[in-house]
């Protein structure tokens, strides 16, 4: 709880203790902080804390009681960690304040059996149920099976029961929310995106160097639906103040939020690929110097049908699956010159390979030749280092870091690098199939 109770004394300790608590009880979060006293006071979870928990829970049950005694075991038996999120996800960040000491799934399920469903919504306790299950299955697939079939089953009987008692839509929600996936195949923490996208515009007739700027932001829109903001035309040298007020104004909107980091992705045109857009400043104020965005933020690139024909999704697809599972292996580009066919059959061959690490940036025509082999073999992610004098030290260091189980983490981890060592100008293209981007009009020339 996160206020005094200010309880007047009683003439006698059980009416004092009457009063406490009656004042718990009125409190923000007080019967879960009345269960979690008595727990502490009996030791383990005992019939009484079971009957307890109950009466403390929601005034009209959302479940049957057998119901109500399976999922508690099972999610008594869940080890996964970092499921805060799940509770801001699920109350669409409008949740009481969760007690940091609330943890587990049990702790967070039983905090939630008293928040109300706003009208026409799943029960929030279901709903984290569910996105537990979502994450097991698609996030962390060899973390738990038998749990993940448990849960399964049970929420097949949640949906039964709406069918039951004739609630045909809620039914019907909970059977689309079971097929849905999360919007965040390689994350657990639920951040906001940012896409920026910047493509050049035809040379107009007074001779201006336009690009045409339009963003996306994702937050608490349920799966991958991001919203499209205004779109602008600028030249070169105003778009990075522009974006560091796209970001300032992302951050503005989101301060009252509990949910994860502010991602920042750009959709660049081929001939834009190389720009060092994580370098560009982001200011402090008066007194401190302007920081890379890289530093500060996550900043990948992204490339989606700018270079990718929908002819060869299906490989794209096959390799991303092979990165969310920590199976994939990384491609070198030798440093030596090598025949294009002949680099671009072994990415091809490699049906393990999921990232690529260029030998040379691809505003020379060697790195885009060995940029466009790497994305024509379907490879998602492709890490360039753009200053050629530090490329050596950068291999040596890729050779370290990148590893199949570091590959899902290797935006944050990059993210790390840039904020350690502000000198390496490295590119990350992260293409992620599974959010894809809504289709832009067409460009036009300027007036």
């Amino acid at each position: 709880m996160r206020s005094d109770l200010n309880v007047p004394n009683a003439p006698t300790p059980a009416g004092h203790m009457l009063r406490v608590v009656e004042r718990t009880l009125a409190a923000e979060g007080g019967a879960y902080a009345l269960q979690t006293s008595v727990r502490y006071l009996l030791g383990a979870s005992t019939p009484v804390i079971e009957r307890l928990r109950k009466l403390l829970g929601s005034a009209d049950p959302v479940m049957e009681p057998d119901a109500e005694e399976t999922i508690v075991r099972l999610l008594r038996a869940c080890q996964l960690t970092g499921l805060r999120h799940l509770y801001y996800e699920v109350t669409d960040s409008g949740g009481r304040y969760l007690p940091p000491h609330l943890t587990t799934a049990l702790q967070i399920y039983d905090f939630l059996r008293d928040s109300n469903a706003r009208p026409g919504a799943l029960p929030p306790v279901l709903l984290f149920v569910v996105e537990l299950y979502l994450r097991l299955v698609h996030q962390e697939p060899g973390q738990d099976p038998q749990l993940s079939f448990d849960l399964h089953r049970w929420i097949d009987a949640q949906g039964a029961r709406f069918h039951r008692n004739g609630d045909e839509e809620a039914a019907r929600r909970l059977e689309q929310l079971m097929k849905s996936s999360p919007s965040f195949q390689t994350r657990t923490d639920f951040p906001v995106y940012l896409v920026i996208e910047i493509s050049p515009l035809p040379v107009s007739d007074d001779g201006r160097d336009l690009h045409r700027i339009v963003h996306w932001s994702q937050a608490d829109q349920p799966g991958w639906n991001p919203v499209r903001g205004p779109e602008v035309e600028l030249p070169l040298e105003e778009i990075p103040p522009y974006v560091e007020e796209l970001v300032e104004r992302t951050e503005e909107t989101r301060s009252n939020t509990r949910g994860g980091p502010l991602l920042l992705e750009f959709l660049l045109s081929e001939e834009l690929l190389d720009l060092a857009v994580e370098r560009w400043p982001r200011r402090t104020g008066g007194l401190l110097p302007p920081r890379p965005l890289g530093a500060d933020y996550e900043v990948v690139l992204r490339s989606d049908e700018h270079l990718r024909p929908r002819s060869r999704h299906r490989h794209w697809h096959q390799r991303w699956d092979q990165v969310v599972r920590e199976e994939g292996t990384v491609y070198f580009v030798p440093v030596e010159a090598v025949a294009p066919g002949m680099m671009h059959a072994e990415l091809l061959r490699g049906e393990r390979l999921v990232a690529c690490v260029l030998s040379i940036p691809p505003r020379d025509s060697r790195g885009r030749v060995q940029l466009a082999a790497a994305i024509d073999a379907g490879l998602p992610i492709v890490l360039w280092c753009r200053d050629i004098r530090m490329n050596a030290d950068f291999r040596r260091m890729a050779a370290d870091f990148l590893h199949p189980r570091g590959l899902r983490q290797l935006p944050t981890g990059m993210h790390a690098l840039r904020s350690a060592e502000p000198g390496y100008d490295v590119a990350l293209l992260w293409d992620d199939p599974t959010r894809p981007m809504p289709r832009a009009p067409r460009l036009r020339s300027p007036a």
